[in-house]
């Protein structure tokens, strides 16, 4: 990754002691490089398993420098996993043991709960133009209205882009095409949009659904086979 020129990378849990290896890798790899940790939460048993791998490795590892902040799940609210005022209690909880750390929560721009938006340190969103059914034309335009019109309800607080990218393949959305050609195009305009962002994603997931339009294991800069789907 750092070879291609990533600087930050996000996860979305703390299985497999995930965190540790990946910090262990940036330092092996001369540093530079910054991890958003997560915790998924949703709802269930597991919730508390995953609060407590982090909470015991911030509590008995010196490896944290690389550590930007902390996010406690991902589109909760958007998946109807729980309510915002159960979201809410789960960040103060981290937030309760992860002193020095900012934390918050990735949800999309439509289903950000104000109860939510008081607690998280910052305001991170998911935001992907293709549902929108817009032409790639018209992709950026779309991005950054999304996000200057999230700005206004995040109460001034820093807003950051933790999801956006473009499918590769799958069902079209309207005017909304998956190609690899878009993707290739969303992907060069997304860095050169000035925008903070994290791209969804590093490679293809298969072991995910496909979801409605057949694109959710599409997002990958890789495909499933870590080879890279265009040239940068």
């Amino acid at each position: 990754m750092k070879k291609k020129g990533v600087s930050s990378i996000r996860t979305y849990s703390q299985e497999c002691d995930q965190l540790p290896h990946i910090l262990t890798g940036i330092e092996q790899c001369g540093g530079g490089m910054t991890v958003l940790a997560s915790v998924w939460i949703d709802g269930s048993d597991r919730d508390n398993q995953e609060i407590s791998t982090l909470k015991n490795f911030l509590s008995s590892s010196s490896h944290q420098s690389a550590i930007s902040g902390i996010i406690v799940g991902n589109e909760v609210l958007f998946n109807g996993r729980m309510s915002a005022s159960s979201l809410a209690q789960k960040i103060k909880s981290v937030k309760s043991f992860a002193k020095g750390y900012k934390v918050t929560t990735s949800e999309i721009d439509t289903t950000y709960a104000d109860e939510v938006m008081d607690v998280v340190d910052f305001a991170s969103v998911n935001l992907h133009p293709y549902f929108s059914s817009n032409d790639i034309s018209m992709a950026m335009d779309t991005l950054k209205s999304q996000f200057n019109n999230f700005k206004k309800k995040a109460h001034g607080k820093e807003v950051l882009i933790t999801e956006t990218g473009w499918p590769s393949a799958g069902a079209s959305l309207g005017n909304a095409v998956a190609s690899v050609e878009n993707a290739q195009a969303y992907f060069v305009s997304l860095g050169q949009s000035g925008l903070p962002y994290y791209y969804f994603e590093w490679q293809d997931s298969n072991w995910k659904s496909p979801g409605q339009y057949a694109v959710e294991n599409h997002f990958g800069f890789l495909n499933s086979k870590g080879a890279m789907k265009f040239a940068v």
